[in-house]
């Protein structure tokens, strides 16, 4: 009996001591995977802000170029694929290096961010506004005729111009020249950027001809 019971307390103890090891590495195995998790969740924030960063503008509350071209290149595709027209819109600031050398570069900075909030508040939650140069900014108006477009740019001009913007006691005029550009068939982001572009420096050109007859 005694050999018999000597056998049961032997495996008895045999049993015992695994059932806690497994316990504790249990403990542990759960604590190294909430550390995990946290550790996820740090990471998933961190990769949120720098593809925020990375697509938006370093000055204003818009997007930035690369984002802007991106999403050129994607109403291209909808465009190619369901005919969903839109227009691209290149603005251009008038007289920023008036304003920097007459008010000082911090006027410049903050009358392009009043431009950017104009902006942004005057267009479409599904529209895209973003800076695309030092002084250039850049729009794209989503299911938006070339007719539509333009009497658009013509209200966002008015908006711009309604009230100057107040910096440090003065008063700084805000206007800018517009450029059009239809989505078409064939032509990559950059090129219908360019055509906008081009479409800007003509309207710029016909306000210095109706300025010089005045």
């Amino acid at each position: 009996m005694d050999s018999v019971g000597g056998a049961r307390i032997a495996v008895d103890q045999f049993g015992a001591a695994p059932i806690a090891s497994i316990e504790d590495q249990l403990r542990d195995v759960r604590r190294e995977r909430d550390a995990l998790r946290r550790e996820n969740r740090v990471l998933k924030i961190a990769v949120a802000e720098l593809e925020r960063v990375s697509e938006r503008d370093t000055l204003t509350p818009l997007f930035n170029r690369r984002y802007f071209l991106t999403a050129i290149h994607h109403r291209i595709a909808r465009f190619e694929r369901h005919a969903e027209r839109a227009a691209v819109v290149f603005v251009d600031v008038n007289q920023l290096k008036y304003i920097n050398d007459s008010f000082g570069h911090a006027a410049g900075d903050f009358a392009l961010m009043e431009i950017a909030k104009r902006l942004a508040e005057s267009i479409r939650a599904t529209d895209v506004a973003a800076r695309i140069g030092g002084d250039e900014f850049g729009l794209i108006l989503d299911q938006s005729s070339e007719e539509g477009a333009r009497a658009q740019t013509s209200r966002l001009g008015d908006v711009l111009a309604a009230t100057p913007a107040r910096y440090d006691g003065h008063e700084i005029p805000l206007s800018a020249c517009f450029g059009i550009a239809m989505l078409q068939t064939g032509m990559t982001e950059s090129d219908i950027l360019a055509a906008a572009d081009r479409d800007m420096y003509r309207s710029k050109q016909g306000q210095h001809v109706a300025a010089g007859h005045r």
